[in-house]
């Protein structure tokens, strides 16, 4: 299983906003440089986190996107969600059994449990703990370097 930019990117995304946003709306531009990420593509994959209420977009001069909620209250699961769909790894997990009677499906469960498996932990990781660890990789980082 692999999974998409969309995703991924939607997580790097959210979490360049967490450390940013303290100076206020983060512009575009700033994500795109710091994330390496076009500022096209991001535009396409801020509109379903704004759909699902996960980040504001604020228009003008001094304008960018801000979290909509405490990076302690947005889970990676809540991310990943909003820009990729229900957490599934088969389409037959979300009672798509391309007309078979999914009540005799003896693999069907082996799939729901593990996207069940992925949910909760994905749902387990918020941005707050991604920008903890992020600190905890720059400060050990540089304390490697003050020998």
């Amino acid at each position: 299983m692999k999974m998409s930019t969309k995703g991924r990117y939607a997580v790097r995304i959210l979490l360049g906003i967490a450390r940013y946003q303290k100076n206020g709306p983060v512009p575009k531009k700033i994500i795109a440089n710091e994330e390496c990420i076009s500022a096209d593509y991001i535009e396409q994959i801020i509109v379903p986190l704004k759909n699902e209420g996960l980040v504001v977009g604020l228009r003008g001069v001094k304008g960018g996107f801000k979290l909509a909620k405490d990076p302690a209250d947005i889970t990676v699961y809540d991310i990943l969600r909003a820009s990729e769909g229900e957490m599934s790894l088969v389409d037959c997990a979300r009672n798509d059994c391309k007309g078979r009677d999914k009540t005799i499906c003896v693999t069907r469960p082996v799939w729901e449990g593990a996207s069940k498996v992925l949910e909760a932990y994905f749902s387990k990781i918020t941005l707050k703990d991604l920008l903890n660890k992020e600190a905890d990789l720059v400060k050990n980082r540089m304390a490697s370097y003050a020998i």
